[in-house]
């Protein structure tokens, strides 16, 4: 099943296996957990010792915690960056089993600062210099036992990306991301959809 915030593609195999914790919050902590992550992202502050905090009160332990941490910073990055609307939001993320309450918190939350949100990803973006050195390597996430106990999930590898750039003023800046096997595929295919139409002009 495709989905918008995953830019119309598949769910990420990881994101599938511990989006099941984002059931065990309540509604309201849910908030506040988007909340904090987006303060985070678009403002710099550390609230990281907030969530675990809060967590830690629901019972949650650190794998979890870090877990909940990435799933929900998954969905509001994406959902920016592919433009998603509140109301597609809470659709999608009700069809993936989330309950609603959660669903239209997090959503809500995400609509205060997509704007913003944007705007950091867009200033990235315009910031990149020349690339001068790349390294990779090839991992494997584990699923939290809690949430899916001696599970082994097909494909669960990813690709660790850092790459050096080099700004016009001479200044060199690393950038490290994570890359899944069903992304460079979507990116494939979304380059030759690109050259087809440039063909066609």
């Amino acid at each position: 099943m495709r989905f918008l915030f995953c830019g119309d593609s598949n769910c990420p195999e990881w994101f599938l296996a511990e989006s099941a914790l984002l059931t065990k919050i309540a509604s309201v902590k849910m908030k506040l957990v988007t909340q904090y992550i987006l303060q985070n992202i678009v403002e710099g502050i550390d609230t990281s010792a907030k969530i675990f905090k809060m967590l830690e009160g629901s019972g949650f332990n650190q794998q979890e915690i870090n877990s909940t941490i990435a799933c929900v910073s998954f969905i509001v990055e994406n959902s920016a960056k592919y433009d998603v609307s509140e109301q597609i939001l809470i659709k999608e993320l009700i069809d993936l089993g989330l309950p609603k309450e959660n669903c239209e918190q997090l959503s809500k939350t995400f609509k205060q600062y997509k704007d913003k949100l944007q705007q950091v990803y867009e200033n990235q973006i315009i910031k990149i210099g020349k690339a001068v050195e790349f390294h990779y390597g090839i991992s494997k996430f584990v699923v939290s036992e809690s949430v899916a106990p001696q599970k082994q999930i097909e494909g669960n590898r990813f690709i660790d990306t850092n790459i050096t750039f080099q700004h016009d003023n001479g200044k060199q800046e690393c950038c490290q991301f994570v890359v899944f096997p069903e992304q460079l595929e979507d990116m494939l295919n979304s380059f030759k959809k690109a050259q087809k139409l440039m063909m066609q002009l």
